[in-house]
């Protein structure tokens, strides 16, 4: 299934063109977990992260795991999170769902649709209103990372996203 995916409604579009960025950041390329904190500490219970560009200058995003960061950057429970939406999923040559990126396994990862150009977005229900204050983000494990998020922008919000 190149675009849609199991976390994206038909005909359904994230619209973030009247959100307002609580960062904009660029990743540094390369393997292992990387840590971001937000300017500041905000609240609510829908987390998106727009991809905005690849490390490697091509379409896909692919990520193996996410932590979202809580007061003192410990990370919230994933008990109850729910992939909301997702741009695209990869699941011609695999089950490369978004869910994927909070199932504990290192080995298992979200990649947006190939021919799906960027922006990416991805938007987690964390099931309750919490306190952010950053995020986790480890990419695939394989030699140059394929998929590795370059540019981004992070976006918290108490009351879902809208959607076209």
């Amino acid at each position: 299934q190149e675009s849609g995916g199991s976390h994206r409604k038909k005909e359904e579009t994230l619209n973030l063109a009247h959100e307002d960025a609580c960062m904009k950041g660029t990743l540094r390329p390369g393997n292992g977990w990387q840590e971001v904190r937000l300017p500041r500490q905000t609240t609510g219970r829908y987390f998106c992260l727009e991809g905005l560009s690849a490390q490697d200058g091509g379409n896909a995003v692919a990520i193996a795991e996410m932590e979202i960061l809580g007061p003192g950057g410990n990370p919230l429970s994933r008990e109850h999170w729910k992939i909301r939406y997702a741009d695209s999923e990869e699941s011609l040559e695999g089950n490369r769902t978004a869910d994927k990126i909070f199932d504990l396994q290192e080995s298992t990862y979200w990649m947006s649709g190939i021919k799906t150009a960027y922006p990416h977005q991805l938007v987690i229900d964390l099931g309750e209103e919490c306190s952010v204050t950053g995020f986790r983000y480890l990419p695939r494990a394989e030699k140059g990372a394929p998929g590795m998020v370059k540019d981004f922008r992070v976006y918290v919000k108490k009351s879902d996203f809208l959607y076209r």
